[in-house]
């Protein structure tokens, strides 16, 4: 949320002293998932991308303008991708008011840019009034936008220009503070916090602008209505590190790219796991056949997992109808579901990974559809 040097200025917030809203600050609980907050700066939203986009972050905060007369060349059809994919979207406008009276207007001009938004936001971070105090401009500001909807409207700034310039919060219903660190702003009385300006979209491919909601009172719900039902999305759990199998006719996330028939008939590495809902997934991983980087596909597309630490010194049988053991290849002894066997090592056969059983080195699948981890 920034004009051309802007990110500069905003970036010093990570050295600036903290300032208090006038709030009692309490101890608050951050979303994992990262919104992002995107203008003209960033690649126009498509139908497709505002879907995907709608799965990894829940909801976008999309720029109006810069001031009343600069309008953002990518808004309307910013809005228009959103509306079709079901993405709820707030807005901002970047204030550039002269005074009261201006800031009344451009709060005009911010809501009818975007009528259905589900909040509103003044981007209150640069000094431009030239008559009257500018903490006065932003309090008309929140004035008139209350005038013309029933839905939140925001306060966004960062530490010190806060503390200079505006003083209170008067009139808003919450505050979105932006402060470029590691660690949680203090005093904790803020719904939303910009933490970075360079956070990677999985979905829109691109770095943007993000930030965490302090969940309690200002919950995704509270920013965005209704959120994601994560009962229809059930495939999942998978963590980096991991061996995977991937189907058939899989395709890369995002892309209409399928994968490499070969790739599906060797153990892929995973690389990263990140929190996206799509199709029947909570999940997209990246994987790696070795040290190469194959792509990201969504956790729907992995056939099955497979064990291969070297700490693993036991498994349970799980599989309903039990499991072999092997020896050159060949059938050597059998193991009903819920037996206990002892494993030393691995061995790779014909492409996969094998446990060694202690004992009588025969193999046995890694597979976790079929042993589990017993751990010591």
């Amino acid at each position: 949320m920034k004009h051309l040097k802007i990110k500069l200025l905003l970036a010093m917030v990570a050295v600036m002293a903290a300032f208090s809203f006038g709030l009692k600050s309490n101890a608050q609980t951050l979303s994992k998932q990262s919104v992002p907050d995107i203008s003209e700066f960033q690649n126009t939203l498509t139908k497709p991308t505002a879907k995907l986009l709608k799965g990894e972050a829940g909801g976008v905060i999309l720029r109006t303008g810069y001031g009343e007369n600069r309008k953002d060349n990518h808004i309307d059809a910013n809005i228009r991708a959103a509306t079709a994919a079901g993405l709820k979207y707030g807005v901002y406008q970047y204030g550039q008011f002269i005074n009261a009276a201006d800031a009344k207007s451009e709060a005009k001009a911010t809501y009818n840019r975007a009528p259905h938004a589900q909040f509103y936001v003044n981007d209150a971070e640069e000094y431009t009034t030239t008559s009257g105090k500018y903490a006065t401009a932003v309090k008309e500001w929140a004035t008139q936008m209350k005038k013309l909807t029933n839905k939140p409207v925001i306060l966004y700034s960062y530490r010190s220009f806060y503390n200079s310039y505006i003083k209170s919060s008067s009139g808003y219903d919450a505050k979105w503070i932006a402060a470029y660190q590691s660690g949680q702003p203090t005093p904790q009385d803020y719904a939303l916090w910009q933490y970075t300006d360079s956070h990677y979209f999985t979905s829109i491919k691109q770095s943007a602008d993000a930030s965490r909601i302090v969940t309690s009172k200002h919950s995704a719900a509270w920013w965005f209505g209704n959120t994601v039902d994560k009962s229809k999305f059930t495939h999942g759990g998978y963590v980096k590190g991991e061996m995977v199998r991937v189907k058939e006719e899989t395709k890369f996330y995002g892309t209409s790219t399928k994968i490499d028939p070969a790739l599906t008939k060797t153990n892929l590495k995973v690389g990263a796991v990140k929190t996206v809902y799509t199709g029947t997934s909570n999940q997209v991983l990246t994987l790696y056949n070795g040290s190469v980087v194959i792509g990201q596909v969504r956790a729907q597309n992995i056939v099955a997992s497979y064990y291969h630490a070297s700490y693993v010194t036991k498994v349970k049988v799980t599989n309903s109808k039990g499991i072999y053991t092997y020896l050159g290849g060949k059938r050597q002894h059998f193991y009903k579901k819920g037996a206990m066997l002892k494993v030393s090592g691995y061995k790779t056969l014909k492409g996969y990974l094998r446990f060694v059983h202690t004992g009588h080195k025969t193999d046995l699948t890694t597979n976790k559809n079929f042993v589990k981890w017993i751990k010591n």
